[in-house]
């Protein structure tokens, strides 16, 4: 959950957004450091010189997030449910993925018969740079996801066991966000 925007903000604040160990000093909360993400959400939060409470006004300890405008593709064997670029199914509001330094996202769909929730982006890229993906109340821990490059296709993907339709239903919004 983000920062208030305006109005009154404390230290303890920060600290609950984002983390840290006491003693609490503004200076461990710099942009781009092990606390706070290097996202477009913290761009007020200097990287690194002077730094003051109101720079975290509307600052939020995410790395990306985007809006699924949900689809739907019917086949005999398998329905797809979200957002796939390749089959022109559903939309993201961004799909420039933040922490993977502006990889393409090419897929965030879950399947009938397969039964997983997919995430993929173009190139070859590590299995780093979220914790969590979090779509309609469910949350997707990186860690327990399943990570595979395909080379013939040239895409990083981490999919999860679902057995039920993790979005809200078809036509309607989602906002994705990765901690």
């Amino acid at each position: 959950m983000a920062l208030p925007g305006s109005g009154q903000l404390s230290i303890n604040d920060i600290v609950g957004e984002f983390g840290g160990s006491a003693p609490h000093a503004l200076s461990e909360y710099y942009r781009g450091g092990s606390l706070v993400p290097n996202s477009a959400t913290n761009s007020g939060v200097p990287t690194s010189g002077q730094i003051k409470i109101s720079d975290f006004y509307g600052a939020a300890n995410l790395v990306w997030t985007t809006d699924l405008t949900v689809g739907y593709l019917f086949g005999k064997a398998n329905s797809i449910y979200g957002f796939n670029a390749d089959n022109a199914i559903g939309s993201l509001s961004d799909n420039t993925v933040d922490f993977k330094s502006g990889a393409i996202c090419e897929n965030l769909a879950w399947g009938t018969a397969t039964q997983i929730i997919s995430f993929a982006i173009t190139g070859n890229v590590t299995n780093a740079g979220f914790t969590t993906m979090t779509v309609n109340g469910n949350s997707f821990n990186r860690t327990s996801a399943t990570y595979n490059y395909n080379s013939s296709g040239n895409f990083t993907e981490w999919y999860w066991s679902q057995p039920t339709l993790p979005f809200s239903g078809v036509g309607n919004v989602d906002t994705v966000t990765f901690t």
